[in-house]
């Protein structure tokens, strides 16, 4: 802005001296060439007359001209600096005696003004502006009687106007037509009200944008300070470069006052709107000169998110939740100057949930953030995009894989490059927290990075009765990303976490506890890629529990009585009920190339005991796994023994985890069960095996001979 005014100056001063020197003679046009090699001199310009020169005399010494050019440096080629098509100004006579310039009304119509920047960096009006300050610039200078405090204007009038603006070392490139500025008389400590308009286009970034602004401007050039109020100014834009394509915005200030002596300016009552949001604020600069280093307040009331989406997109966000983004509010203090911007305090709402905090980023090339973030009563479901049907997720999935090809990184889990230039210290703490459909009562959420290296935790969470507590680390310094995964889960509720995890409700129950015995480690930027080289150990149990999709009790009777059947060519009936309640399940998996190798599974439920053994592939889900069950004697439990105490039954387990298939060999059954059972183990269990003795009833009547089951299975060999 400082630099406007100084070309503005300079210009003026020209048309001004110009103006004095015409008037002093008869014919002003016979001295055109005169000043035309003054200025020459002086500036080592070209000032070029193109029309004829006018003079007045009294009560005004005044001048008006046709056609005025002035050139450019001799670095910057062929184009004027500036041009104007008609120029007329004048200067009271009577005032000048009391050492007083008071101008007339200076009116400007057809101004081109061409301002550029080379590759070096140097603009066209450096030579305006360019000059060593005096040794003792510190020091206020005697006064001469003149100065801009004695100066008075009846006010300035640019019609039918341009500005164009070039940056050669940056590309960019502004044109301002249709410029046309009014304003009123300007007195030193008087207010002047002004406005103006304009049509900025703009092809980098591309946008077009009609402009009006206006205000009062209160001037106290003695001082260096100066109060403008009452500012407004209105954007209409358009281009590709605005968001939407499209958009008109407000924004207003109340007072902003200038002092370039204490190099500060300070504004009250900012307001702002656009796409439907607005907002108000105040701020305070310091250092404008250098700076600026910016300090304040912004307050934005509630508005609708979905109609700033559909403004700045188009169409609505895709949500799970319709009502999703409808009121959202914001308030927060603010700071920002050159490498450093920092929000000391923030509040805000998203519908439903609120979240408080602060956040800094410092740094110019090289960027470092911090932050602490609370955030309570969030759904973050609701806010993400709504969930595909099957036959959607599928072609979804196949667009995908025919378009990676476009984007090699499409797939990343990981942003590599963003993770090997940041620098991060934050914490997210949460309450009654969502995400993914796991519900949170609490969540502390630490991370860094640094270096290429991200580290999250120690976290901390309280989730459906029970506790979490994890770390995780990924480190991209080399060719592929290296994650390292430890967490502990505690008396977590299954039935309502796998519920929530699969979205609809799940036959599982128990209280379930996960530890990595050692970290799990992976290497990898796509989730294929982490599950086949997934590597480590994992302690799991589970107590009082229900395992859907089979009843394991039935499927030892139905078994037996197969096996049975078989030997008499009698039919059977399987059993209707498809759940098995159990005491505990306890176990490790071994987890190698993605490959879980479970073979010490412990397996208790009533009249049942079980072991297993066998593997479950992580990036296919194919499980192949035998579990091998004994029945056992019990008073507590569902069904019954029916005759089947000791009997080994292998139960083979395939197909995916997600949907597993359940068999058994009967005639294994029958051959394993008698050859594992072993007599005296449980009382009556011997009985059982050999029917050679006598067990007594309540009463003390003798018990008949069963049968001798291992009659039976000599029979059957």
């Amino acid at each position: 802005m400082r630099f406007l005014v100084l070309i503005g100056g300079a210009v003026a001063g020209v048309f001004v001296l110009a103006a004095i020197l015409l008037t002093v003679m008869v014919d002003p046009n016979k001295y055109k060439d005169d000043v035309s090699r003054l200025v020459r001199e002086q500036t080592g310009r070209e000032l070029v007359f193109e029309g004829d020169v006018k003079l007045t005399f009294f009560p005004r010494l005044g001048v008006e001209t046709g056609g005025v050019r002035l050139s450019n440096p001799p670095e910057f080629g062929d184009k004027p600096f500036s041009r104007v098509r008609k120029a007329n100004v004048s200067i009271k006579l009577l005032p000048l005696l009391s050492r007083r310039v008071e101008v007339g009304k200076v009116a400007l119509e057809g101004l081109e003004l061409y301002l550029e920047k080379n590759e070096a960096g140097r603009g066209s009006w450096a030579d305006f502006t360019d000059g060593e300050p005096a040794e003792n610039a510190t020091q206020k200078p005697a006064s001469s009687g003149w100065g801009l405090g004695d100066l008075s204007l009846d006010g300035v009038r640019v019609t039918d106007s341009s500005l164009q603006w070039e940056d050669h070392l940056l590309g960019e490139r502004y044109v301002l037509t249709d410029l046309n500025l009014e304003v009123k008389a300007i007195r030193q400590g008087k207010p002047s009200e002004f406005k103006a308009s304009f049509l900025l286009d703009s092809a980098k970034p591309q946008l077009k944008a009609q402009t009006d602004i206006s205000g009062v401007a209160t001037l106290y050039a003695a001082d260096e300070r100066h109060i403008f109020s009452d500012l407004k100014l209105k954007v209409a834009a358009t281009g590709k470069s605005v968001p939407g394509g499209k958009g008109d915005f407000e924004f207003g200030l109340s007072e902003l006052k200038v002092d370039n002596a204490k190099q500060t300016a300070q504004a009250t009552g900012l307001s702002f709107s656009g796409y439907g949001a607005k907002g108000t604020g105040q701020f305070l600069a310091t250092n404008i000169k250098d700076g600026p280093d910016l300090k304040g307040r912004l307050d934005v009331p509630d508005f609708n998110g979905r109609e700033l989406s559909a403004a700045l997109t188009g169409k609505a966000p895709d949500t799970a939740d319709a009502a999703a983004y409808q009121h959202i509010t914001a308030s927060c203090e603010f700071r920002t100057g050159k490498g450093y911007t920092e929000i000391p305090q923030l509040t805000a709402s998203l519908d439903d949930a609120r979240v408080e905090g602060r956040f800094r980023v410092t740094g110019l090339e090289k960027k470092a953030y911090n932050f602490n973030l609370r955030i309570s009563g969030l759904d973050a479901d609701r806010f993400l995009p709504a969930r595909k049907s099957g036959e959607a997720q599928e072609k979804a999935g196949e667009a995908a894989v025919g378009g990676a090809g476009n984007d090699p990184h499409k797939d990343d889990v990981f942003p590599v490059k963003a993770l090997r230039e940041m620098k991060l210290d934050g914490q997210i703490t949460a309450e009654r927290f969502k995400i993914k459909g796991l519900r949170f009562t609490t969540l502390k959420l630490p991370m860094m990075a640094q270096d290429g290296v991200l580290d999250v935790g120690q976290v901390e969470a309280k989730l459906y009765d029970g506790s979490l507590k994890g770390s995780l680390r990924v480190d991209v310094q080399g060719e592929r990303p290296a994650v390292t995964l430890s967490y502990q889960l505690v008396n977590v509720q299954q039935k309502p976490f796998f519920s929530d995890l699969a979205g609809k409700e799940s036959q599982f129950a128990g209280t379930m506890t996960v530890d990595t015995v050692s970290p799990l480690v992976c290497q990898g930027n796509t989730m294929h890629a982490l599950k086949r080289s997934l590597s480590g150990r994992v302690r799991f149990s589970v107590r009082d529990g229900v395992f859907p999709g089979v009843n394991i009790m039935g499927v030892v009777r139905d078994s037996g009585k197969k096996a049975k059947d078989a030997l008499s060519g009698a039919g059977t009936e399987s059993s209707p009920e498809k759940s098995t309640r159990f005491g505990s399940v306890d176990g490790t998996a071994a987890i190698n190339g993605g490959v879980a190798a479970i073979n010490d599974l412990d397996f208790k439920a009533p009249f049942l005991r079980a072991d297993g053994r066998g593997t479950v592939d992580i990036a296919t889900k194919q499980t192949d796994y035998t579990l091998h069950v004994r029945v056992v004697p019990s008073t507590e439990g569902q069904g019954g023994s029916s005759g089947l105490l000791g009997l080994v039954v292998p139960m083979r387990i395939t197909g995916p985890y997600d949907n597993l298939s359940f068999g058994t060999d009967y005639l294994r059954t029958i051959g394993k069960g008698a050859l594992d059972a072993v007599g005296g183990v449980v009382q009556g269990i011997g009985n059982v095996l050999t029917g050679g003795k006598k067990s007594q009833h309540q009463g003390g009547t003798p018990e008949k001979n069963s049968g001798n089951l291992l009659d039976g299975v000599k029979k059957l060999f």
